[in-house]
C-alpha cells in the first residue's frame, strides 16, 4: 500500500509532502501574487525575511532589503550603514535568557539578535519585484510600490539529496533544503477613493 496523506503520521507528512501551490486564498480586490519554487538557501533565512516586510509597502520593503544587502560592500563605511534582520525563531529573545543554547547578551536597543542574510535577500527582492510587475501587468492605473504585503511565506521544499564519498566506502550526506515562496501584494488606495466619495 503507497503512502496517501491520511494515512501518514505528521512528521512522515512533513518530509514526503512537499507544498504546492498557494497556501493562502486568492482573495482580494486587487492581487497581484508571485511564486518561487526551490531556491536554494536556508529556509530560516527567508521566513526571517517574510516575517520582518509583511504589511509594509513593495517599496518600502525593497528599500529595507537594499539596506541588509549593503553588508556585502567592500566599503567600511557603506558596510556600517547596513540594517540587519531580526531573527526571533529559536533565539530565546524573548525569554531573554544569559545562559544556554538560546543565549542572548545584553544588546542595544529593542530588536534582539540580527543577522544579514545577503543570498536569501537577494530571492526576495527578487519575488517582490515580480509580484510587482504582475501587478503592471494586470493593472494599469495601480502603483506596485505602493501596494501592501498583506501575505509572505517561506515553506520548505523537497530536499535535494548528495552523498560525499569518504575513506573506506563510507559516505556522508550532503543535502540541499530547498525552499517554496510565495507573496501577495494588495491595493488599498482603489478602498480609500471610495470611502471619500461616501463622504
Amino acid at each position: 500500500m503507497g503512502y496517501t496523506k491520511k494515512n501518514m503520521d505528521r512528521r512522515s507528512k512533513r518530509k514526503q509532502l512537499p507544498q504546492k501551490g498557494y497556501t493562502q486564498l486568492l482573495q482580494g480586490s486587487r492581487l497581484a501574487t508571485a511564486r518561487a519554487v526551490n531556491a536554494d538557501v536556508h529556509v530560516k533565512h527567508l521566513f526571517e525575511i517574510a516575517r520582518a516586510i509583511k504589511n509594509r509597502t513593495a517599496g518600502s520593503a525593497i528599500e529595507f532589503l537594499n539596506n541588509v544587502l549593503k553588508i556585502d560592500s567592500d566599503r567600511p563605511d557603506i558596510r556600517r550603514k547596513a540594517t540587519a534582520v531580526p531573527f526571533t525563531l529559536g533565539s530565546g529573545n524573548l525569554k531573554r535568557k544569559r545562559s544556554g543554547p538560546s543565549m542572548v547578551g545584553h544588546r542595544r536597543g529593542k530588536m534582539g539578535p540580527g543577522r544579514y542574510p545577503v543570498k536569501a535577500s537577494r530571492i526576495m527582492i527578487k519575488l517582490i519585484e515580480s509580484s510587482m510587475e504582475n501587478a503592471r501587468h494586470q493593472y494599469e492605473d495601480i502603483d506596485p510600490e505602493e501596494m501592501v504585503i498583506t501575505h509572505c511565506a517561506a515553506h520548505r521544499g523537497p530536499i535535494k539529496r548528495g552523498w560525499i564519498p569518504r575513506a573506506r566506502g563510507r559516505a556522508s550526506p550532503s543535502n540541499h533544503y530547498r525552499v517554496n515562496l510565495e507573496i501577495f501584494l494588495e491595493d488599498f488606495s482603489g478602498t480609500e477613493d471610495e470611502l471619500e466619495d461616501d463622504f
